[in-house]
Parts: structure tokens; sequence; C-alpha cells
């Protein structure tokens, strides 16, 4: 089993220190979260979903611009960011989230229309009700997004399931403060 050292940063580094942690380097992310399902489907648990419900303000990228895409993550109590992650805008009309935690990211044009709708309130927006399937990440991981760039996901996120071939990480800190987990119905 590969294995990457992981950095996290304190959002405070005067109180708590930066850390390092190792993360199992995933090869194949569609057949280990097939393998994950399989085992939960196994052990009677189902697939969780939940919806993206908290407001997100927006803005329009400019091509070029360098975005600090760094996710919030929480452990032991304590709030860090991934590693040095910074993205660029490629795509004319790519929008500029920033989740309630701070989290930045591009968004392309045609997925934030899908993702997103305008709010009364200007450069605020709502998620449009599209729940995402979700499995809990049980350890610290590393793969490659389908965007192609190193993704970590650390013990507590989640993986988004609902598209097996665009999979990828919610960090724990930007899950609990932006999704809300949809209850299942249960079966005879």
């Amino acid at each position: 089993m590969a294995t990457k050292t992981l950095k996290l940063s304190s959002l405070n580094p005067a109180e708590y220190p930066d850390v390092e942690v190792e993360c199992e380097v995933i090869g194949d992310m569609k057949a280990y979260a097939e393998a994950l399902i399989e085992y939960q489907k196994s052990q009677g648990v189902k697939v969780e979903s939940a919806k993206k419900t908290a407001r997100v303000s927006a803005r329009l990228g400019k091509i070029g611009e360098e975005v600090d895409t760094r996710p919030r993550v929480r452990r032991d109590g304590k709030v860090y960011v991934i590693g040095e992650t910074k993205g660029k805008v490629k795509v004319e009309g790519s929008m500029i989230v920033q989740n309630p935690d701070g989290e930045e990211y591009i968004v392309k044009p045609d997925k934030f229309d899908a993702k997103y709708k305008a709010t009364e309130t200007p450069g605020v927006y709502e998620p449009k009700d599209q729940p995402i399937k979700y499995i809990p990440i049980t350890k610290d991981i590393t793969f490659l997004a389908p965007w192609g760039e190193e993704m970590f996901g650390v013990k507590g996120a989640v993986l988004n399931v609902s598209n097996l071939d665009d999979i990828y990480a919610i960090q724990n800190e930007a899950f609990e403060k932006t999704y809300t987990p949809v209850k299942q119905e249960k079966t005879k």
C-alpha cells in the first residue's frame, strides 16, 4: 500500500501547530468506491443521501485568476487547511463560489447554472434541490480527482458517489456546514 504525507496547516498557529498525516494513495477511485459500496451493502448499510442546503456567495471569475482553493478540515477539534492548493479560472463565465466555512472553489458556467439559483440578495445563491449520494471516508486518502488534480479526503469527510465517473471528496467541515442528510424511508 502506497502512502503520501499530507500537511494540514493550522488556521490558528498561535494556539495549535500544523500537523502531518499519512494518506493511503488510491489508484482507481471508481473501483475503491464500488468496493466500499458493496461492503456497506453486505453489512446492511445503504449509501446515504444529503442535500446541499446552505447558501453560498459567488462572483464571476476572471480568466487566469488564481484562487486559493484549500479546503478546511476539522481534526481533533481543531480546524486546518489542506496543503497549498490553488486553482486558476480557465473557462469564461466561471464563478468563484465561497461556502459558509470560507472554502472557495471554481465552478464552470454550465455546472454553476445546474447547481445554484440566485436569491434576492446580490451575490448570494442557494443550491438547487439535487441530493447527492455519499459514503463516509474512514481513513485519510489521496486520489486523482475527476478534473485531473490530486485530492485528499481526510477521515470523517465523505465521498460524493452520485456518479461513479465523477467521484470527489467533500471535507468534513464543508459537509457539516453546507449539507443536510436526507432521511431514508425504511423498507419492509
